[in-house]
Protein backbone atom coordinates (compact mmCIF):
# COMPACT_ATOMS: atom_id res chain seq x y z
CA UNK A 1 0.00 0.00 0.00
CA UNK A 2 1.43 3.36 -1.06
CA UNK A 3 1.43 6.03 1.67
CA UNK A 4 0.50 9.48 0.38
CA UNK A 5 1.66 12.12 2.83
CA UNK A 6 3.13 15.59 3.09
CA UNK A 7 6.26 15.13 5.18
CA UNK A 8 8.03 18.46 5.61
CA UNK A 9 11.52 17.87 4.24
CA UNK A 10 12.94 20.69 6.40
CA UNK A 11 11.60 19.30 9.67
CA UNK A 12 10.85 15.62 9.09
CA UNK A 13 7.32 16.10 10.42
CA UNK A 14 4.26 14.54 8.76
CA UNK A 15 1.83 17.40 8.16
CA UNK A 16 -0.96 15.79 6.16
CA UNK A 17 -1.98 12.35 4.89
CA UNK A 18 -4.20 11.27 2.00
CA UNK A 19 -6.12 8.04 1.46
CA UNK A 20 -5.04 5.97 -1.53
CA UNK A 21 -7.57 4.97 -4.16
CA UNK A 22 -9.32 1.67 -3.42
CA UNK A 23 -8.60 -0.79 -6.21
CA UNK A 24 -12.29 -1.55 -6.77
CA UNK A 25 -12.90 2.08 -7.79
CA UNK A 26 -10.37 2.03 -10.63
CA UNK A 27 -12.71 0.75 -13.39
CA UNK A 28 -15.30 3.39 -12.56
CA UNK A 29 -12.72 6.20 -12.72
CA UNK A 30 -11.35 4.93 -16.04
CA UNK A 31 -14.91 4.89 -17.35
CA UNK A 32 -15.36 8.53 -16.33
CA UNK A 33 -12.23 9.53 -18.24
CA UNK A 34 -13.30 7.37 -21.19
CA UNK A 35 -16.75 8.98 -21.40
CA UNK A 36 -15.14 12.41 -21.22
CA UNK A 37 -13.04 11.83 -24.34
CA UNK A 38 -15.83 12.50 -26.85
CA UNK A 39 -17.12 15.77 -25.39
CA UNK A 40 -13.61 17.08 -24.72
CA UNK A 41 -12.39 16.09 -28.20
CA UNK A 42 -15.43 17.80 -29.76
CA UNK A 43 -14.88 21.00 -27.77
CA UNK A 44 -13.50 23.55 -30.26
CA UNK A 45 -9.73 23.68 -30.04
CA UNK A 46 -9.87 27.44 -29.48
CA UNK A 47 -11.87 26.79 -26.32
CA UNK A 48 -9.42 24.13 -25.14
CA UNK A 49 -6.58 26.57 -25.80
CA UNK A 50 -8.38 29.27 -23.85
CA UNK A 51 -8.59 26.93 -20.84
CA UNK A 52 -4.85 26.24 -21.05
CA UNK A 53 -4.09 29.97 -21.15
CA UNK A 54 -6.25 30.43 -18.05
CA UNK A 55 -4.22 27.73 -16.27
CA UNK A 56 -1.11 29.82 -16.89
CA UNK A 57 -2.80 32.87 -15.38
CA UNK A 58 -3.93 30.96 -12.29
CA UNK A 59 -0.47 29.54 -11.69
CA UNK A 60 1.00 33.02 -11.69
CA UNK A 61 -1.72 34.34 -9.39
CA UNK A 62 -1.09 31.56 -6.85
CA UNK A 63 2.70 31.45 -7.20
CA UNK A 64 3.58 32.07 -3.55
CA UNK A 65 1.14 29.43 -2.32
CA UNK A 66 2.27 26.89 -4.91
CA UNK A 67 5.97 27.39 -4.15
CA UNK A 68 5.23 26.92 -0.46
CA UNK A 69 3.48 23.60 -1.03
CA UNK A 70 6.38 21.98 -2.89
CA UNK A 71 8.88 23.56 -0.52
CA UNK A 72 7.28 21.64 2.32
CA UNK A 73 6.66 18.48 0.32
CA UNK A 74 10.09 17.91 -1.20
CA UNK A 75 12.36 20.69 0.07
CA UNK A 76 12.63 22.93 -2.99
CA UNK A 77 13.90 26.40 -2.10
CA UNK A 78 11.25 29.08 -2.43
CA UNK A 79 13.17 30.87 -5.20
CA UNK A 80 13.40 27.65 -7.21
CA UNK A 81 9.75 26.88 -6.55
CA UNK A 82 8.73 30.27 -7.93
CA UNK A 83 10.84 29.59 -11.03
CA UNK A 84 9.07 26.26 -11.51
CA UNK A 85 5.66 27.91 -11.25
CA UNK A 86 6.65 30.43 -13.92
CA UNK A 87 7.91 27.62 -16.18
CA UNK A 88 4.58 25.82 -15.82
CA UNK A 89 2.69 28.99 -16.74
CA UNK A 90 4.88 29.38 -19.83
CA UNK A 91 4.21 25.79 -20.93
CA UNK A 92 0.44 26.13 -20.77
CA UNK A 93 0.63 29.48 -22.58
CA UNK A 94 2.94 28.11 -25.28
CA UNK A 95 0.49 25.34 -26.13
CA UNK A 96 -2.45 27.72 -25.97
CA UNK A 97 -0.75 30.07 -28.45
CA UNK A 98 1.12 27.70 -30.78
CA UNK A 99 -0.59 24.33 -30.37
CA UNK A 100 -3.66 24.88 -32.55
CA UNK A 101 -1.51 25.72 -35.57
CA UNK A 102 0.69 22.65 -35.03
CA UNK A 103 -2.41 20.47 -34.91
CA UNK A 104 -3.79 21.71 -38.23
CA UNK A 105 -4.03 18.82 -40.72
CA UNK A 106 -0.80 18.24 -42.63
CA UNK A 107 -1.27 18.39 -46.39
CA UNK A 108 0.74 15.89 -48.43
CA UNK A 109 1.30 15.66 -52.15
CA UNK A 110 -1.90 14.11 -53.59
CA UNK A 111 0.03 11.11 -54.99
CA UNK A 112 -2.76 10.02 -57.30
CA UNK A 113 -5.69 11.27 -55.20
CA UNK A 114 -7.62 14.53 -55.28
CA UNK A 115 -6.45 15.33 -51.77
CA UNK A 116 -4.17 13.66 -49.21
CA UNK A 117 -3.86 14.88 -45.63
CA UNK A 118 -2.80 13.60 -42.21
CA UNK A 119 -5.01 14.54 -39.28
CA UNK A 120 -3.66 14.64 -35.73
CA UNK A 121 -6.41 13.10 -33.63
CA UNK A 122 -6.46 12.26 -29.91
CA UNK A 123 -5.97 8.65 -28.81
CA UNK A 124 -8.24 8.80 -25.76
CA UNK A 125 -7.46 8.11 -22.11
CA UNK A 126 -3.81 8.41 -21.08
CA UNK A 127 -2.03 7.56 -17.85
CA UNK A 128 0.73 9.81 -16.49
CA UNK A 129 3.15 8.59 -13.81
CA UNK A 130 5.29 11.44 -12.55
CA UNK A 131 8.11 12.01 -10.00
CA UNK A 132 8.52 14.39 -7.08
CA UNK A 133 11.50 16.56 -8.11
CA UNK A 134 9.44 19.01 -10.20
CA UNK A 135 5.94 18.42 -8.84
CA UNK A 136 4.16 20.89 -11.15
CA UNK A 137 6.45 20.99 -14.18
CA UNK A 138 6.46 17.23 -14.73
CA UNK A 139 2.66 17.20 -14.73
CA UNK A 140 2.44 20.22 -17.04
CA UNK A 141 4.91 18.79 -19.53
CA UNK A 142 2.57 15.85 -20.11
CA UNK A 143 -0.84 17.37 -19.42
CA UNK A 144 -0.72 20.61 -21.41
CA UNK A 145 -0.13 19.18 -24.91
CA UNK A 146 -2.38 16.19 -24.43
CA UNK A 147 -5.30 18.18 -23.08
CA UNK A 148 -5.01 20.52 -26.05
CA UNK A 149 -5.07 17.53 -28.42
CA UNK A 150 -8.29 16.31 -26.81
CA UNK A 151 -6.96 13.35 -24.82
CA UNK A 152 -8.12 12.86 -21.26
CA UNK A 153 -5.67 12.17 -18.46
CA UNK A 154 -5.37 10.00 -15.38
CA UNK A 155 -2.44 11.35 -13.35
CA UNK A 156 -0.47 9.48 -10.70
CA UNK A 157 1.98 11.78 -8.92
CA UNK A 158 4.69 10.65 -6.48
CA UNK A 159 3.47 9.71 -3.02
CA UNK A 160 5.39 12.50 -1.29
CA UNK A 161 3.65 15.19 -3.36
CA UNK A 162 -0.07 14.60 -2.83
CA UNK A 163 -0.99 18.18 -1.97
CA UNK A 164 0.67 19.71 -5.03
CA UNK A 165 -0.91 17.03 -7.22
CA UNK A 166 -4.37 17.83 -5.90
CA UNK A 167 -3.80 21.57 -6.20
CA UNK A 168 -2.64 21.16 -9.81
CA UNK A 169 -5.90 19.37 -10.66
CA UNK A 170 -7.90 22.02 -8.82
CA UNK A 171 -6.32 24.79 -10.92
CA UNK A 172 -7.01 22.94 -14.18
CA UNK A 173 -10.65 22.48 -13.27
CA UNK A 174 -11.01 26.12 -12.22
CA UNK A 175 -9.59 27.11 -15.62
CA UNK A 176 -12.35 25.23 -17.44
CA UNK A 177 -10.92 21.78 -18.05
CA UNK A 178 -13.67 19.25 -17.21
CA UNK A 179 -13.19 17.28 -14.00
CA UNK A 180 -13.27 13.98 -15.87
CA UNK A 181 -10.83 15.17 -18.54
CA UNK A 182 -8.10 15.45 -15.91
CA UNK A 183 -8.31 13.16 -12.88
CA UNK A 184 -5.71 13.15 -10.12
CA UNK A 185 -5.24 9.64 -8.72
CA UNK A 186 -3.75 8.66 -5.38
CA UNK A 187 -3.03 5.36 -7.03
CA UNK A 188 -1.16 2.55 -5.30
CA UNK A 189 1.91 1.54 -7.31
CA UNK A 190 0.76 -2.08 -7.26
CA UNK A 191 -2.43 -1.06 -9.11
CA UNK A 192 -0.66 0.55 -12.09
CA UNK A 193 -0.72 -2.71 -14.13
CA UNK A 194 -4.50 -2.91 -13.73
CA UNK A 195 -4.85 0.54 -15.28
CA UNK A 196 -2.57 -0.33 -18.18
CA UNK A 197 -4.44 -3.57 -18.83
CA UNK A 198 -7.72 -1.72 -19.33
CA UNK A 199 -8.55 -1.43 -23.05
CA UNK A 200 -9.90 2.11 -22.53
CA UNK A 201 -6.45 3.40 -21.55
CA UNK A 202 -4.49 4.07 -24.76
CA UNK A 203 -1.05 5.20 -23.62
CA UNK A 204 1.25 5.99 -20.71
CA UNK A 205 4.02 8.47 -20.00
CA UNK A 206 6.41 7.92 -17.10
CA UNK A 207 9.18 10.06 -15.71
CA UNK A 208 11.12 8.26 -13.00
CA UNK A 209 13.59 5.51 -12.22
CA UNK A 210 14.83 2.92 -14.69
CA UNK A 211 13.24 0.18 -12.62
CA UNK A 212 9.84 1.87 -12.74
CA UNK A 213 10.28 2.65 -16.43
CA UNK A 214 11.18 -0.92 -17.31
CA UNK A 215 8.14 -2.22 -15.42
CA UNK A 216 5.74 0.22 -17.05
CA UNK A 217 7.22 -0.34 -20.52
CA UNK A 218 6.83 -4.10 -20.08
CA UNK A 219 3.19 -3.73 -19.07
CA UNK A 220 2.52 -1.22 -21.83
CA UNK A 221 4.12 -3.45 -24.44
CA UNK A 222 2.22 -6.50 -23.25
CA UNK A 223 -1.01 -4.56 -23.62
CA UNK A 224 -0.03 -2.83 -26.88
CA UNK A 225 -0.06 0.67 -25.42
CA UNK A 226 2.06 3.57 -26.63
CA UNK A 227 4.60 4.70 -24.00
CA UNK A 228 7.02 7.57 -23.44
CA UNK A 229 9.78 7.24 -20.82
CA UNK A 230 12.10 9.82 -19.29
CA UNK A 231 14.41 7.96 -16.94
CA UNK A 232 17.17 10.28 -15.86
CA UNK A 233 20.76 10.72 -16.88
CA UNK A 234 24.43 10.91 -16.01
CA UNK A 235 24.96 14.08 -17.96
CA UNK A 236 28.41 15.36 -18.97
CA UNK A 237 29.49 18.99 -18.59
CA UNK A 238 32.69 19.36 -20.63
CA UNK A 239 35.06 22.28 -20.02
CA UNK A 240 37.41 22.95 -22.96
CA UNK A 241 38.45 26.57 -22.36
CA UNK A 242 37.44 29.82 -20.70
CA UNK A 243 38.85 33.23 -19.84
CA UNK A 244 36.78 33.41 -16.63
CA UNK A 245 37.33 30.21 -14.69
CA UNK A 246 35.85 31.66 -11.49
CA UNK A 247 32.50 32.32 -13.17
CA UNK A 248 32.50 28.97 -14.94
CA UNK A 249 33.18 27.10 -11.70
CA UNK A 250 30.40 28.97 -9.90
CA UNK A 251 28.07 28.11 -12.77
CA UNK A 252 28.99 24.41 -12.74
CA UNK A 253 28.65 24.05 -8.97
CA UNK A 254 25.42 26.04 -8.91
CA UNK A 255 23.87 23.93 -11.63
CA UNK A 256 24.93 20.67 -9.97
CA UNK A 257 23.53 21.62 -6.56
CA UNK A 258 20.31 23.18 -7.88
CA UNK A 259 17.31 21.43 -6.29
CA UNK A 260 19.89 19.60 -4.16
CA UNK A 261 21.21 17.82 -7.25
CA UNK A 262 17.89 16.02 -7.69
CA UNK A 263 17.44 16.87 -11.37
CA UNK A 264 17.51 14.41 -14.25
CA UNK A 265 19.50 16.82 -16.42
CA UNK A 266 21.88 17.95 -13.67
CA UNK A 267 25.57 17.95 -14.78
CA UNK A 268 26.61 14.84 -12.89
CA UNK A 269 29.97 14.37 -14.64
CA UNK A 270 32.06 17.54 -14.95
CA UNK A 271 34.90 16.78 -17.37
CA UNK A 272 37.77 19.28 -17.44
CA UNK A 273 40.75 19.31 -19.80
CA UNK A 274 44.12 18.77 -18.13
CA UNK A 275 45.45 22.34 -18.31
CA UNK A 276 42.45 23.67 -16.35
CA UNK A 277 41.81 20.70 -14.07
CA UNK A 278 43.82 21.51 -10.92
CA UNK A 279 42.70 25.12 -10.73
CA UNK A 280 39.10 24.12 -11.51
CA UNK A 281 39.07 21.61 -8.64
CA UNK A 282 40.56 24.08 -6.17
CA UNK A 283 38.00 26.73 -7.04
CA UNK A 284 35.19 24.15 -7.03
CA UNK A 285 36.10 23.19 -3.46
CA UNK A 286 35.85 26.82 -2.39
CA UNK A 287 32.49 27.14 -4.13
CA UNK A 288 31.08 23.94 -2.62
CA UNK A 289 32.21 24.86 0.88
CA UNK A 290 30.60 28.29 0.52
CA UNK A 291 27.13 26.81 -0.10
CA UNK A 292 24.73 27.66 2.71
CA UNK A 293 22.34 24.83 3.59
CA UNK A 294 18.96 25.74 5.05
CA UNK A 295 15.22 25.20 5.12
CA UNK A 296 13.15 25.66 1.99
CA UNK A 297 11.95 29.10 3.16
CA UNK A 298 15.29 30.35 4.51
CA UNK A 299 16.10 33.42 2.37
CA UNK A 300 19.84 32.96 3.03
CA UNK A 301 19.96 29.29 1.94
CA UNK A 302 21.68 28.24 -1.28
CA UNK A 303 20.57 24.61 -0.93
CA UNK A 304 17.68 22.99 0.88
CA UNK A 305 17.01 19.50 2.24
CA UNK A 306 16.75 16.43 0.08
CA UNK A 307 13.30 15.11 -0.68
CA UNK A 308 13.20 12.34 1.93
CA UNK A 309 15.25 10.63 4.58
CA UNK A 310 15.71 7.60 2.32
CA UNK A 311 16.92 9.76 -0.57
CA UNK A 312 19.42 11.62 1.64
CA UNK A 313 20.78 8.48 3.25
CA UNK A 314 21.23 6.72 -0.10
CA UNK A 315 23.25 9.62 -1.52
CA UNK A 316 25.50 9.77 1.55
CA UNK A 317 26.01 6.00 1.48
CA UNK A 318 26.93 5.91 -2.21
CA UNK A 319 29.44 8.72 -1.71
CA UNK A 320 31.08 6.78 1.14
CA UNK A 321 31.10 3.62 -0.97
CA UNK A 322 32.84 5.52 -3.76
CA UNK A 323 35.55 6.68 -1.35
CA UNK A 324 36.12 3.11 -0.19
CA UNK A 325 36.54 2.19 -3.86
CA UNK A 326 39.23 4.79 -4.52
CA UNK A 327 37.48 8.13 -5.07
CA UNK A 328 38.74 11.24 -3.28
CA UNK A 329 36.20 13.16 -1.20
CA UNK A 330 37.50 16.73 -1.13
CA UNK A 331 34.73 18.08 1.06
CA UNK A 332 31.19 17.42 2.32
CA UNK A 333 29.06 14.39 1.64
CA UNK A 334 27.88 14.00 5.24
CA UNK A 335 24.50 13.84 6.91
CA UNK A 336 23.80 16.99 8.93
CA UNK A 337 22.59 16.37 12.47
CA UNK A 338 19.48 18.52 12.49
CA UNK A 339 15.77 17.91 11.87
CA UNK A 340 14.92 17.31 8.23
CA UNK A 341 16.72 15.60 5.39
CA UNK A 342 19.87 17.72 5.15
CA UNK A 343 23.39 16.87 4.02
CA UNK A 344 26.51 18.83 3.15
CA UNK A 345 27.19 19.19 -0.60
CA UNK A 346 30.13 17.07 -1.75
CA UNK A 347 33.05 17.42 -4.11
CA UNK A 348 34.64 14.22 -5.43
CA UNK A 349 37.54 13.55 -7.76
CA UNK A 350 39.36 10.41 -8.91
CA UNK A 351 36.07 8.61 -9.55
CA UNK A 352 36.59 5.60 -11.81
CA UNK A 353 34.42 6.12 -14.93
CA UNK A 354 33.48 2.43 -14.72
CA UNK A 355 32.50 2.56 -11.02
CA UNK A 356 29.01 2.99 -9.58
CA UNK A 357 29.14 6.80 -9.56
CA UNK A 358 30.87 6.84 -12.92
CA UNK A 359 28.21 4.72 -14.59
CA UNK A 360 25.02 5.38 -12.66
CA UNK A 361 23.02 8.47 -11.83
CA UNK A 362 23.55 9.99 -8.37
CA UNK A 363 20.48 11.99 -7.42
CA UNK A 364 22.02 14.35 -4.93
CA UNK A 365 24.35 17.34 -4.37
CA UNK A 366 27.68 15.78 -5.35
CA UNK A 367 30.00 17.68 -7.70
CA UNK A 368 32.15 15.06 -9.46
CA UNK A 369 35.08 16.30 -11.54
CA UNK A 370 37.00 14.18 -14.05
CA UNK A 371 40.35 14.98 -15.69
CA UNK A 372 40.60 14.69 -19.48
CA UNK A 373 43.95 14.60 -21.26
CA UNK A 374 42.69 16.71 -24.16
CA UNK A 375 39.61 17.45 -26.24
CA UNK A 376 39.38 13.97 -27.74
CA UNK A 377 39.72 12.36 -24.33
CA UNK A 378 37.00 14.67 -23.00
CA UNK A 379 34.69 13.52 -25.79
CA UNK A 380 35.52 9.89 -25.04
CA UNK A 381 34.64 10.38 -21.35
CA UNK A 382 31.47 12.31 -22.18
CA UNK A 383 30.19 9.52 -24.42
CA UNK A 384 31.29 6.78 -22.01
CA UNK A 385 27.78 6.23 -20.68
CA UNK A 386 24.68 4.16 -21.30
CA UNK A 387 22.55 7.26 -20.63
CA UNK A 388 21.89 10.05 -23.10
CA UNK A 389 19.69 12.82 -21.74
CA UNK A 390 21.38 16.24 -21.73
CA UNK A 391 25.02 17.16 -22.37
CA UNK A 392 26.97 20.40 -22.60
CA UNK A 393 30.33 21.72 -23.73
CA UNK A 394 31.87 25.00 -22.56
CA UNK A 395 34.23 27.02 -24.74
CA UNK A 396 34.68 30.56 -26.00
CA UNK A 397 35.17 29.24 -29.53
CA UNK A 398 31.59 28.71 -30.66
CA UNK A 399 32.53 26.86 -33.85
CA UNK A 400 34.67 24.50 -31.79
CA UNK A 401 31.81 24.08 -29.37
CA UNK A 402 29.30 23.27 -32.09
CA UNK A 403 31.65 20.73 -33.68
CA UNK A 404 32.13 19.07 -30.30
CA UNK A 405 28.40 19.17 -29.49
CA UNK A 406 27.49 17.43 -32.72
CA UNK A 407 29.71 14.52 -31.68
CA UNK A 408 28.15 14.15 -28.23
CA UNK A 409 25.62 11.35 -27.83
CA UNK A 410 22.51 12.63 -26.08
CA UNK A 411 18.95 13.70 -26.75
CA UNK A 412 19.75 17.34 -25.92
CA UNK A 413 23.15 19.00 -26.38
CA UNK A 414 24.10 22.56 -25.47
CA UNK A 415 27.06 24.87 -25.97
CA UNK A 416 27.74 27.14 -22.97
CA UNK A 417 24.49 26.32 -21.18
CA UNK A 418 23.08 23.39 -19.24
CA UNK A 419 19.95 22.49 -17.26
CA UNK A 420 17.89 24.23 -19.94
CA UNK A 421 14.21 23.52 -20.47
CA UNK A 422 11.71 25.73 -22.25
CA UNK A 423 8.20 25.18 -23.53
CA UNK A 424 9.33 25.53 -27.16
CA UNK A 425 12.25 23.07 -26.93
CA UNK A 426 11.85 19.27 -27.24
CA UNK A 427 12.82 17.29 -24.14
CA UNK A 428 13.93 13.65 -24.06
CA UNK A 429 16.83 11.25 -24.25
CA UNK A 430 18.25 8.05 -25.64
CA UNK A 431 19.62 4.83 -24.17
CA UNK A 432 18.98 4.35 -20.46
CA UNK A 433 17.49 7.86 -20.40
CA UNK A 434 14.36 6.57 -22.11
CA UNK A 435 12.56 7.32 -25.36
CA UNK A 436 10.04 9.70 -26.83
CA UNK A 437 9.88 13.49 -26.61
CA UNK A 438 7.93 16.02 -24.63
CA UNK A 439 7.37 19.78 -25.05
CA UNK A 440 7.22 21.92 -28.18
CA UNK A 441 5.57 20.44 -31.27
CA UNK A 442 7.14 17.04 -30.58
CA UNK A 443 5.14 16.74 -27.37
CA UNK A 444 1.93 17.29 -29.30
CA UNK A 445 2.28 14.22 -31.49
CA UNK A 446 3.46 11.46 -29.15
CA UNK A 447 -0.10 10.49 -28.26
CA UNK A 448 -2.04 11.20 -31.44
CA UNK A 449 -3.56 9.05 -34.13
CA UNK A 450 -1.69 10.30 -37.20
CA UNK A 451 -4.65 9.50 -39.45
CA UNK A 452 -4.19 9.44 -43.20
CA UNK A 453 -7.18 10.76 -45.15
CA UNK A 454 -7.21 10.43 -48.97
CA UNK A 455 -9.98 11.74 -51.19
CA UNK A 456 -10.15 10.24 -54.70
CA UNK A 457 -12.65 10.59 -57.49
CA UNK A 458 -14.74 7.50 -58.13
CA UNK A 459 -13.07 5.79 -61.05
CA UNK A 460 -13.40 2.16 -62.20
Amino acid sequence: MTEFAVTNASTGEVEQTFDSLPAQQIPEIIERAHLAVGPWRDTPIAQRAQALAKVGDLFEQRAEELAGIIGREMGKLKSEGLQEVQLVASIFRWYAEHGPDVLEPTELQPQGAQKTIVEHEPLGVLLGIMPWNFPYYQLARFAAPNLLIGNTILMKQAAICPLSAGTFAEILHEAGIPEDAYINLYLDTEDVPAVLEDFRVRGVSLTGSERAGASVAQNAGKNLKKSVLELGGNDPFVVLDTSDLDALVRTAVGLRTSVQGQVCTSPKRIIVVDELYEEFVAKAQEAVEAIRVGAWDDPDADMGPLSSETARDEVVQRIHDAVRNGATLRTGGEKLERPGWFMSPALLTDVDPDSDLGCNELFGPAVIVYRAEDEEDALRLANHTDYGLQASVWTEDLERGERFARRMQAGMVHVNEHLVTQAGLPFGGIGRSGYGRELAEWGLKEFTNEKLVRVSAQSF
